[in-house]
C-alpha cells in the first residue's frame, strides 16, 4: 500500500514545521508540500494531487473556504482536515457547508489531530468535541425541518452513518445483514434527498438523530 500524500498549509512556519514534525514522526510519511497561502496551496495541490490535506483555516490570502471552492471539484479523492483557532459559529458552519471531512480546533491536545488525521484518512469524518457542540447547538436553534419524518430504524442507520459506522457495523448493532443496511442506506439517501456525508450530518443534526453527546464520535472521545 503506497504511504498517503499529505499537504500542509498553514502561514506560521513554526506551526508548518511542527504539523511536519507530527506527521512524519506519528504517521511515518513525509509530506508531498508544505505551503502558506491560499495561491501556493491551490498550485501544489492540483501538482501532487494530495489524498489528505491538513489546512488553517484563515490564510494571508484568504480562507480555506476558498482553497476548497477552487480546488475540491478537480480533487474528488483528496481528504480536507481544517485546524482553526476560532470556534465561533460561522466558522463551524462554514466548514460543514464546504463539506470538509474534519475539524480540530488549535486548542486540542496532539492525540486530537492525530486521531482526526487518521481517521479522515480512512474515510470517516472528525469534528472535535468543542467544535461539534457548537454546531449542535446553533444548528437545533433555528431547525425547521421539511418533509415526511424517518422512522425508528432508518434515525438508526443515519446515526450510524454519520458517525463513521460502515455497513458491517451499523449491521452488527442492530442485528441485521450489511446487505440489508446498504439497501437502507440506499433508500435513506433517495428519501432525503441527500447524498453528501456533510448534508447527512446536518440533517442529522437538525432532526436530533445525532445528540449532543453523541457529537463525540464524529468528535474526541
Amino acid at each position: 500500500m503506497k504511504p498517503p500524500r499529505i499537504v500542509l498549509v498553514e502561514d506560521h512556519l513554526l506551526v508548518r514545521q511542527l504539523y511536519g514534525l507530527v506527521v512524519r514522526e506519528h504517521l511515518g510519511v513525509e509530506p508531498v508540500g508544505a505551503v502558506g497561502t491560499v495561491g501556493e496551496a491551490s498550485a501544489i495541490l492540483r501538482k501532487t494531487k494530495p489524498d489528505l490535506v491538513v489546512a488553517d483555516w484563515s490564510l494571508p490570502d484568504g480562507d480555506v473556504g476558498a482553497l476548497v471552492r477552487d480546488c475540491a471539484p478537480a480533487l474528488p479523492k483528496t481528504r480536507w482536515l481544517v485546524v482553526s483557532s476560532r470556534a465561533d459559529e460561522s466558522v463551524l458552519r462554514g466548514a460543514l457547508a464546504l463539506g470538509v471531512h474534519g475539524l480540530v480546533l488549535k486548542h486540542s491536545p496532539l492525540e486530537i489531530l492525530l486521531e482526526a488525521m487518521r481517521k479522515v484518512l480512512a474515510g470517516e469524518t472528525f469534528y472535535c468535541a468543542r467544535s461539534a457542540r457548537v454546531v449542535v447547538n446553533s444548528v437545533r436553534a433555528d431547525a425547521r425541518l421539511m418533509g415526511e419524518p424517518l422512522t425508528l430504524r432508518e434515525r438508526e442507520v443515519l446515526r450510524g452513518l454519520v458517525r463513521g459506522q460502515n455497513p458491517k457495523e451499523i449491521a452488527d448493532r442492530l442485528g441485521s445483514k450489511a446487505k440489508t443496511v446498504q439497501n437502507q442506506i440506499s433508500l435513506l439517501k433517495d428519501k432525503l434527498g441527500i447524498r453528501e456525508p456533510a448534508g447527512l450530518i446536518r440533517y442529522a443534526l437538525r432532526s436530533g438523530v445525532l445528540e449532543a453527546e453523541d457529537a463525540g464520535h464524529f468528535a474526541e472521545k
